[in-house]
């Protein structure tokens, strides 16, 4: 992933010639801007952040971009104010404010990540890229100055979400009541983040204002409504299509993949749900032509509404703490069945690809509309083909119903997510706008 990620870096550099004068057509240009979000995305995922923590880095990241593009427009409204404990004041000297934009989306994500070289020539990379492209050097070190600014407040304002105190929180305890969640092969690991419903939402009002209604009651008799939900897993797990596969696989974001050959357990890294939807996002705003602004306003409203979908999903999950199809079927079905896809390791209602992704997707419609025809080809690097969509809801619905394909969700836990995610996506849009 190494090599990966510094070839995209050193590709971005090569890529980034302009002429002299030209930097009001460079920057104004939203690509710019796509392709650094593109560029965290590779940081996150050679960091391995987990998804939930993954979506934070976005967020705040993305905060940052648009409270400078929101300073200075008529179209767009600062979350400074609106808020709380959020204070960024507006520039006082000239910028440009693509450029800072982009600095102070840049800016948060290298405090917020591991690989501060990397992120580092990113910010770099587009410094130099203002300079070849003609800049005057005082709009460069007030646009700079500005992004600091900017960042610092956005960071100091992520200092009290919590997150700082989750990272010593009590662990997760293992139950031995039936129909509660126990980790799974192959690394049986502990739940990850059981106490990310405690960070502070950014729209909604709390991890439970859309809390979703209980789920089935866990019963081992084949007559009751929880075994027809695993046995439907179960047949469709044994009865996969091709077309299902590639969804599934197209779907699967596992961030951090571990895999059993013979005695030996290795882990492989993938893109994780959040730097997904960061993709489509970049895409849809090209296929719809949006300009430098409106692809700002994108990125931060999708963004926002996954880190906020991902603490209500939390506080879903461990509120009802629910066990995995693999743990129900393996237990009382078929003890050598196992999924097709591997089973993450946190309780399984609601799923959280399905409520991220309807979030995103009802951003993203609020903002183009429903005609958004695109091309994903966000999978690429990981080997997976392009896949063509109408729309952004049914790419987010498509995304759902990956998670029965995998064998690693319940059609409830799929269906609840959808609709809590609609509803975060919807409050989301409203407040942002």
């Amino acid at each position: 992933m190494k090599k990966i990620l510094f070839a995209v870096i050193i590709g971005f550099l090569f890529s980034s010639c302009a002429k002299k004068g030209d930097y009001e057509t460079v920057f104004s240009n939203p690509e710019q801007y796509s392709k650094t979000v593109g560029l965290l995305t590779q940081v996150i995922t050679h960091d391995i952040f987990s998804p939930p923590v993954a979506s934070r880095i976005y967020a705040y990241s993305s905060i940052a971009g648009y409270e400078v593009i929101a300073s200075q427009s008529k179209d767009y409204k600062p979350l400074s104010g609106k808020l709380e404990g959020l204070k960024v004041s507006a520039a006082n000297k000239s910028v440009n404010k693509e450029f800072s934009a982009i600095l102070a989306y840049m800016y948060v994500g290298k405090e917020m990540t591991f690989s501060k070289d990397s992120t580092q020539k990113i910010i770099d990379n587009h410094i130099q890229l203002a300079k070849d492209s003609g800049m005057p050097e005082e709009m460069i070190l007030n646009s700079q100055e500005y992004a600091l600014s900017v960042s610092k407040a956005v960071s100091d304002w992520a200092k009290k979400d919590n997150y700082k105190q989750t990272r010593s929180a009590v662990k997760y305890t293992v139950t031995n009541e039936e129909g509660r969640w126990v980790p799974t092969p192959p690394a049986y690991m502990p739940a990850i983040e059981p106490s990310w419903m405690k960070i502070r939402p950014v729209l909604i009002d709390s991890a439970s204002q859309f809390l979703p209604k209980p789920h089935s009651k866990f019963n081992k008799d084949k007559n009751s409504d929880f075994y027809k939900l695993a046995n439907e897993v179960y047949e469709t797990g044994k009865n996969l299509s091709d077309e299902q596969k590639a969804i599934a696989d197209f779907w699967d974001c596992n961030g951090f993949k571990v895999n059993v050959s013979g005695h030996v357990m290795f882990a492989t890294k993938a893109m994780t749900p959040g730097g997904h939807w960061m993709g489509i996002t970049g895409i849809v705003c090209s296929t719809q032509k949006a300009d430098f602004d409106k692809t700002v306003f994108a990125y931060a409203g999708v963004s926002i509404a996954v880190m906020d979908a991902f603490i209500a999903c939390w506080n879903t999950k461990f509120t009802y703490d629910l066990l995995r199809p693999e743990t129900y079927i393996n237990n009382y079905m078929d003890n050598a069945w196992k999924p097709y896809l591997q089973t993450p390791p946190f309780p399984e209602y609601t799923s959280g690809h399905s409520i991220i992704s309807s979030a995103s997707a009802m951003v993203l419609t609020r903002i183009f509309g429903d005609n958004t025809p695109f091309v994903d080809n966000t999978e690429r690097a990981w080997g997976w083909p392009d896949r063509k969509y109408e729309n952004v809801k049914e790419a987010a619905n498509e995304a759902a119903l990956s998670r029965l394909y995998g064998g690693i969700h319940y059609r409830e836990g799929m269906e609840a997510g959808m609709v809590e995610g609609e509803k975060i996506g919807e409050l989301v849009f409203s407040k942002l706008n």
